[in-house]
């Protein structure tokens, strides 16, 4: 008889993965999945109360809000953990984090405790359409990055960065991640070309085989931007090795062998469908 193999299952809920949900006082859709080790050391610094009830959610300390001293608690404890690494990455960049009930930020902390804490976060990515709708630019991520180095990304790809629109974030990671300039020579013929596509709710357990399991939670703006024949991306601010332009067929294949990351495969396949039903032209349109 053949021997029997022993697997071990990997987490397939937050549960296995060890995450608390944590909300905010008087809502019940939790606002973060906070690991223990973190769990503990916000709840010895108050800023995490335990649940009132059996049934209740952990909940974030009313005071925690923007420009409190909770909030610059909060920062110190999360570069603390990073010192002793316990997050992979400082940015030394803030999100705006905010409840399921709110439309105003909460309060603001470093970017990769935010994605860690499982806080959803927001980002604009841009598909970069060339020869007239028939190839796509990639980006290859430097070997430098804190996450996913060496893979295939969106031409355009960033984090909207505490008090930044939209719009503003767009802009900003044109100019650094492609050099194109919204106000520069060719802005007419960008924002002609530029149409808002359908926005990609994505969450995700990450990490699991690492020392850093989170359940990622993102909200990404999706847009294609068509650029002329004679105008390529040129990286400004070192986030880039190099660029590819791919055909459709080249596309799938990447795809198929994971050679995207996972938010730049699904924003890349939105290209794959035969139609953007919904894609509206912004031309020179303000942002909502």
């Amino acid at each position: 008889m053949p021997k029997s193999v022993s697997v071990e299952p990997k987490p397939a809920c937050i549960h296995d993965a060890g995450l608390t949900a944590v909300g905010w006082e008087g809502e019940f859709c939790p606002m973060a999945y906070v690991r223990e080790d973190h769990l503990g050391d916000l709840l010895s610094a108050g800023l995490v109360l335990a649940p009132a009830n059996r049934f209740g959610l952990h909940r974030f300390h009313p005071g925690l809000t923007s420009g409190s001293e909770a909030e610059a608690s909060f920062q110190a404890i999360a570069w603390s953990w990073y010192q002793q690494g316990r997050l992979p990455a400082w940015r030394n960049e803030c999100f705006d984090l905010y409840s399921p009930g709110s439309t105003t930020a909460r309060f603001k902390l470093e970017r990769v405790a935010a994605r860690h804490l499982g806080f959803w976060t927001e980002a604009v990515h841009v598909n970069g359409i060339a020869s007239a709708g028939q190839s796509m630019w990639l980006a290859r991520r430097s070997m430098h990055k804190d996450s996913d180095p060496g893979l295939l990304d969106n031409m355009v790809a960033g984090g909207l960065s505490a008090g930044e629109s939209i719009e503003q974030c767009l802009w900003r990671e044109c100019w650094e991640e492609a050099g194109l300039l919204a106000d520069g020579p060719n802005a007419a013929a960008l924002r002609a070309g530029l149409k808002a596509l359908k926005p990609i709710h994505m969450q995700c357990l990450e990490g699991l085989d690492s020392a850093w399991p989170h359940l990622r939670r993102e909200r990404l703006y999706v847009f294609s931007l068509g650029l002329a024949s004679d105008l390529a991306p040129s990286n400004q601010d070192g986030e880039v090795s190099e660029y590819l332009c791919v055909d459709r067929a080249q596309l799938r294949r990447l795809i198929a062998a994971n050679a995207l990351t996972s938010d730049a495969a699904l924003v890349a396949g939105l290209w794959l469908e035969p139609t953007s039903e919904g894609a509206e032209s912004l031309g020179d349109k303000v942002f909502a």
